[in-house]
């Protein structure tokens, strides 16, 4: 299936290409410019505080799978919370794959976890914290670090020694703030439901009655603002 889908893409690309040949030739190409996104992550890490969500979208047809759950923005795929030790910050998360054979909940750099060699943007956004949640929020995020708590292939919210980014960020939000911050989650449709079920090899009578955290859920709420948004494209 994806031979076929492949071959006719390119087919359509190759006769798209041939049939405006003459119309390209006579219109000058327009100078692409590079971006260098090194600098776009140093200026975010001088951004960063506790407690910050840093979301990302990469480069893998995974991640364009997941964005489109998203009802609002489908501009990230994954995220991640952001804490500092000795005065460095580090970005908590769970992702599987090859990024992440044990599939347990890791801490990475800001340069690691948005690097450009696998991402295509990323963003910062903040919630507010007090001195109390923020203390809550270090020892909850590293006791399910200590646990090594490991990637939830089911998406079942009902566990918590399992669990996927999204569902981490916003089960320690509710329990840090004593639900001060409430985070929705999304229900999905039939359609949805089926990709699901065949993309994660789970029944459909039990993706039909999944409700999932997307990645903007996490930051389309009032009790998040936007800090910064970086896009590594071409220009």
């Amino acid at each position: 299936m994806r031979t076929t889908l492949l071959i006719l893409l390119i087919s359509y690309c190759f006769y798209s290409c041939n049939s405006h040949a003459t119309k390209q030739e006579s219109i000058a190409a327009a100078p692409i410019h590079y971006v260098d996104p090194y600098p776009m992550i140093r200026e975010g890490q001088a951004l960063l505080k506790e407690g910050d969500l840093v979301v990302r979208l990469n480069q893998d047809p995974t991640s364009q799978f997941i964005k489109n759950f998203n009802r609002q923005d489908k501009s990230y795929s994954h995220a991640g919370i952001v804490l500092f030790e000795k005065g460095y910050p580090f970005v908590y998360h769970i992702v599987n794959g090859e990024e992440n054979p044990d599939e347990k909940l890791r801490k990475d750099s800001l340069s690691w976890f948005c690097s450009p060699r696998n991402n295509l943007a990323y963003g910062i956004y903040r919630y507010e914290w007090n001195e109390g949640e923020t203390k809550r929020l270090k020892d909850l995020i590293h006791k399910w670090y200590a646990k090594g708590v490991h990637f939830d292939q089911t998406f079942d919210y009902r566990t918590d020694d399992k669990m996927y980014c999204s569902e981490m960020i916003r089960k320690a939000l509710e329990k840090v703030t004593n639900k001060r911050i409430m985070i929705e989650t999304t229900k999905l449709t039939s359609a949805e439901a089926g990709l699901f079920s065949a993309y994660l090899h789970l029944p459909l009578s039990y993706t039909s009655k999944l409700e999932i955290v997307s990645i903007d859920n996490l930051y389309k709420t009032p009790s998040c603002v936007l800090i910064k948004n970086y896009d590594y494209s071409f220009k």
